[in-house]
């Protein structure tokens, strides 16, 4: 897709909203590094999910990208994050990294990246199921049109949850994502499942089900979160 297109306003509209999403989400980020970054790699959502797929791993499509279809307006991002199970690791980055030959490969212990060595900024990540959460995600996941997965509705919630509470996340990053959780509970409210949303953010840590449905309840009445 060209710029001009975008530019135009004439993004073409699959049938389903978290594929459009997707779409319009990825034309946006590589319309920026055309214009702005032109050295740097252009990696695409649909070129990963692509590549992973022919692969034959098994992965889930996290982060911006993964929950796009949730919120009510897509928006660029610099990276694609897929976790990917433990077994899959292996021939995942391998894959990646004959598609990418260029990208600088840095491993630790839940998360291989893949940085631009122009920007030296993360383009993709391969998160590893180490964490409590992220073992959670295969067994709550929605396919978008018959192509690859996504965290369903509750499990994208409980995921941005855990990324709001973590001592480990920036604070800039947990504004984001308090913003983005803000966002898909509102957009989302009628479709979503209370009681699972409960189970999943309950696994978390003891009290999370309680604070989890806090803020939604906040959110429904339209007051301010904590976090």
């Amino acid at each position: 897709m060209s710029s001009d297109s975008i530019a135009a306003g004439t993004i073409p509209v699959p049938g389903n909203w978290h594929e459009q999403a997707l779409r319009i989400s990825s034309s946006l980020t590589l319309h920026y590094r055309q214009k702005y970054q032109r050295n740097a790699v252009m990696v695409t959502p649909e070129a990963v999910i692509q590549v992973l797929t022919k692969a034959g791993a098994d992965f889930v499509l996290m982060g911006t990208y993964g929950v796009e279809g949730y919120r009510t307006e897509p928006r660029a991002t610099q990276d694609v994050d897929v976790l990917v199970r433990k077994k899959d690791l292996r021939k995942a980055v391998a894959a990646l990294t004959a598609q990418y030959p260029s990208l600088t490969i840095q491993d630790a212990v839940v998360v291989t990246r893949f940085l631009d060595p122009d920007t030296g900024q993360p383009v993709i990540d391969v998160m590893k199921p180490e964490q409590p959460v992220f073992k959670m995600i295969f067994r709550n996941t929605v396919t978008v049109d018959g192509k690859y997965k996504i965290p369903n509705l509750e499990m994208a919630l409980v995921s941005k949850f855990a990324a709001m509470t973590s001592p480990n996340r920036s604070y800039d990053k947990k504004l984001i994502d308090g913003g983005d959780f803000v966002n898909m509970v509102k957009k989302n409210l009628a479709a979503l499942d209370r009681k699972r949303l409960r189970r999943l953010a309950g696994k978390l840590y003891p009290t999370a089900a309680d604070e989890i449905s806090e803020m939604v309840d906040n959110i429904k009445a339209g007051r301010r979160i904590e976090f």
